[in-house]
């Protein structure tokens, strides 16, 4: 329970910064009109909070002996699917606008899942080769 609540809190961590350079990035684009309300607020932040647990608790599948792919697919999946509907419920999903801008929206979103994704990748695979190298430093030198 503790390992979940750990992996959730990071997914949270992880979810409000992103959310936070996005709506910095949006805000200096829309300017002074896109300003949220008090309820607004709360929503975003609820599903700042939601995409967070979404990635976080189903990262935990890579201590498993699956396969990556299955890994990948199991973990992105299940995040990307509570991404979507914490989209619905932050108010991102520009449906006034029709079905073409929805399916940009989400595709985007999912893309951007996918760049923090392998970027983790990229961070922890040369960790562990970091790591890996000072092991192999320290036997040596026994």
């Amino acid at each position: 329970m503790k390992r979940a609540i750990n992996a959730a809190w990071k997914g949270i961590q992880l979810s409000a910064v992103i959310n936070l350079i996005m709506y910095i990035i949006i805000g200096l684009i829309n300017g002074p009109e896109k300003f949220a309300s008090g309820y607004g607020m709360a929503r975003v932040g609820a599903a700042a909070v939601l995409i967070g647990i979404g990635f976080g608790i189903p990262s935990m599948i890579y201590n498993t002996e699956l396969r990556l792919s299955l890994k990948v697919l199991i973990h992105m999946g299940t995040g990307c699917l509570v991404m979507m509907a914490a989209s619905v419920l932050g108010g991102w999903l520009p449906v006034e606008s029709g079905l073409p801008a929805v399916l940009i929206t989400l595709a985007i979103e999912t893309a951007v899942a996918f760049a923090v994704w392998a970027a983790t990748c990229i961070k922890t695979s040369a960790e562990a080769k970091r790591l890996n190298e000072k092991i192999k430093e320290k036997q040596q030198s026994e």
